[in-house]
């Protein structure tokens, strides 16, 4: 080679090297041939996977007041609370201690809980099963109690 071509060969090596040294990673071929066709891939670098619940420490999405209309939420006898230790039923109907709480996602934007609670009102105490399930909005919730009539409610402006 003559030494204008060995250096022409030189720059486009060492601009290969740094092009190469700037993209993502990708396994060599070697490796990939060594991973099973059913072998999940690995997630990118800058990509979020969450692999269970949400930390202790992250209310769940239903806490807040609850009413039938928005025009209600100024009248403590028409709301609900719901937090992650009490549910606070309309007066007369039960203040409840949560015993436990699941949630699931059946798709893309809903979440479903159900809520285990001990429930004291004037003419009954037991345990009660609340179900509430989120549609693609966050201010809207049917709301159902043990084997009741599911209700809608919207969620309440913060106070």
């Amino acid at each position: 080679m003559k030494p204008a071509a060995i250096r022409i060969w030189a720059l486009g090596a060492v601009a290969l090297a740094g092009l190469s040294a700037c993209s993502p990673d990708s396994p060599a071929p070697t490796q990939a041939a060594a991973q099973p066709a059913s072998a999940p891939s690995p997630a990118p670098a800058h990509s979020t996977v969450v692999l269970g619940p949400p930390p202790a420490n992250i209310d769940p999405g239903f806490i807040g007041a609850w009413a039938s209309v928005e025009t209600d939420c100024g009248d403590p006898a028409k709301i609900v609370k719901l937090s992650a230790k009490t549910i606070t039923l309309m007066p007369g109907e039960g203040d409840c201690a949560v015993k436990s709480i699941s949630e699931e996602h059946p798709s893309g934007r809903s979440m479903s809980y159900t809520i285990i609670a001990n429930c004291v009102a004037k003419d009954r105490t037991g345990e009660d099963t609340f179900r509430v399930n989120f549609g693609p909005s966050d201010t809207i919730v049917q709301f159902q109690q043990n084997a009741r009539e599911p209700v809608r409610l919207v969620r309440c402006p913060p106070q």
